[in-house]
């Protein structure tokens, strides 16, 4: 029995997907390996950082770290700062969406700041790890990375079109707001500050912003809700914090 040209048709069709299929494989099999090696030096770069004296890191301790050679860094960021830009969206992302998600509870624009600005320090204060990280990772002009740096900015500029602040500009607020929050986030990872200490400093940034104090104090004194439930799936670092448990 002879093979007609439908045959011939078929065999090749049949060699054409097994290639397609083994093709789409391979590239599955590569972006799983590439995924793992840039999570491995995102965990590391943490390590790095999330340490009282980690504001020198290397390019050379990460790689250490992470185990990996020099030429994999590469293969992911372009040098230290890129890497540095990741790992604040990475450590910040899912965290600062949560935060934000709560926002829509809340009366108004002071209110919504001070619960970030609790939620940012307590957090700090429950993992330091996570604190200091945070600190030695933070670049000049985009503090906490670019995403929680434009989303302050946006809450203080409904802050002062609600007239709840009387700043001059969202700008100066948003700079008061992430350099208090900033050394403060220092002052509480080397330990020795309050329980409430959060709570002081958010007080105290909403009356630089021009609140009256008793309004200032109470706003920063009710009861910090639970944050909801964080896609811990998408979350690179395993030793981030419990941020559901963030709350009084």
């Amino acid at each position: 029995m002879t093979d007609t040209p439908d045959d011939h048709n078929d065999d090749r069709i049949v060699g054409m997907g097994y290639r397609t299929t083994n093709r789409e494989r391979r590239a599955q099999i590569g972006a799983t390996r590439r995924a793992k090696s840039r999570n491995r030096l995102l965990t590391a770069a943490f390590e790095c950082f999330g340490r009282e004296h980690g504001r020198i890191v290397r390019i050379e301790d990460i790689c250490k770290a992470a185990s990996v050679a020099r030429g994999t860094f590469y293969n992911h960021f372009d040098d230290l700062e890129q890497l540095r830009y990741h790992l604040l969206e990475e450590m910040t992302g899912e965290f600062d969406r949560a935060v934000h998600h709560m926002f829509g509870l809340l009366e108004n624009a002071a209110e919504q700041s001070a619960v970030a600005i609790r939620y940012y320090l307590h957090a700090a204060a429950k993992n330091p790890a996570w604190g200091w990280a945070m600190i030695h990772a933070s670049a000049p002009g985009h503090t906490f990375g670019e995403m929680v740096w434009h989303n302050s900015l946006v809450t203080i500029r409904r802050g002062l079109d609600e007239g709840l602040f009387h700043i001059s500009t969202a700008e100066i607020g948003r700079d008061i707001l992430m350099g208090t929050v900033s050394a403060a986030m220092v002052s509480i990872t080397r330990g020795g500050t309050p329980a409430r200490y959060p709570e002081e400093v958010s007080a105290h940034i909403l009356m630089s912003f021009g609140m009256p104090a008793d309004v200032a104090r109470a706003l920063s004194n009710r009861p910090l809700p639970a944050l909801p439930a964080i896609a811990h799936e998408t979350i690179v670092i395993a030793s981030m914090p419990a941020l559901g448990d963030i709350a009084d």
